[in-house]
């Protein structure tokens, strides 16, 4: 029997790493995908040698494309794709500086357009699947959470 394979964004921590775990009670092997390589190494220590920690920005091009590399030069193959890795910030427009909007669109929907552009190819040969982590905030605008929202509100017509 062939190895499933997934990977999974911003799972040092939450849904990232409730999803790996998931994915490896059902035999898969998971590329764990963070940028917090302190949290990231803790929890893939925890949870066998079917879990691979793999430290990258998901909002740098050339990292990305490193990392889908990578991961389909271990594994051999890739089969799914959750795209989880998200910035949580929370202000009003009023509040919300270009810099702040940046970094959240950067890795909330940036990261997802990167991330699957790199791994379809891979996806392609082995009919997998890509899973979009959005939020309700993407469909019900809130005057407290103009960046996080409208990232959301982005991810979910992306998918």
């Amino acid at each position: 029997m062939t190895e499933k394979t997934a990977i999974v964004t911003g799972a040092a921590r939450g849904i990232g790493l409730a999803t790996t775990r998931l994915f490896l009670a059902e035999g898969r092997r998971v590329a764990m995908i963070d940028r917090d390589t302190e949290a990231l190494t803790a929890a893939a220590a925890e949870l066998g040698p079917n879990a691979l920690a793999v430290d990258c920005d998901v909002s740098d091009p050339a990292q990305v494309a490193a990392m889908a590399a990578g991961v389909a030069a271990a594994f051999g193959r890739i089969d799914a794709l959750v795209n989880n890795a998200g910035v949580a910030d929370f202000r009003p427009m009023g509040e919300t500086d270009f810099e702040i909007w940046r970094r959240v669109m950067e890795t909330n929907l940036d990261g997802v357009f990167l991330t699957s552009q790199a791994v379809i190819p891979h996806l392609k040969k082995t009919r997998g699947a890509i899973v979009n982590i959005a939020s309700i905030s993407g469909l019900r605008a809130s005057t407290l959470r103009v960046a996080y929202g409208t990232s959301k509100a982005a991810v979910i017509h992306l998918t």
